[in-house]
């Protein structure tokens, strides 16, 4: 029931948010920096899962699947960073800039937004690699 109720409610958003369109260029410039956030966001959640499955694959309990889980968390942390930089930096950023109808300050915070995702995902990496390291170290 539970579920049927979310999933109702979840339609009923799309739906109307579907219906929504921005008629100033102002709004449909927010509205793309908006989506860039999101897909910002989804970035994030995609490197950071793909980090948990380097570390499940490195924790070495499994032989069938720790190579497969690290390889594959490996791309998941790749392509989740070349989202975040796609948004940061390409063709939909770049048309935003030349349209030049953008609020400044909400763009420099989504632009600091994003070097803050990159830093996080640079910080998990460092730490997989640290705990990878020692652990070559301790099989040795």
């Amino acid at each position: 029931m539970r579920k049927n109720v979310i999933i109702i409610a979840l339609t009923g958003m799309l739906f109307f948010t579907s219906m929504v369109r921005a008629d100033e260029a102002g709004e449909k410039a927010l509205h793309d920096m908006h989506m860039m956030m999101r897909f910002m966001d989804h970035g994030l959640c995609v490197a950071l899962e793909g980090a948990d499955l380097q570390m499940l694959g490195q924790m070495g309990m499994s032989e069938k699947l720790d190579r497969d889980a690290i390889v594959h968390g490996t791309i998941m942390v790749n392509d989740g960073k070349g989202i975040i930089k796609e948004m940061l930096e390409g063709k939909a950023m770049q048309q935003l800039y030349k349209e030049g109808n953008f609020d400044k300050e909400t763009m420099e915070e989504l632009h600091k937004l994003g070097e803050k995702m990159l830093e996080v995902i640079e910080q998990v990496e460092k730490i997989h690699k640290s705990i990878y390291e020692k652990g070559e170290r301790e099989i040795r």
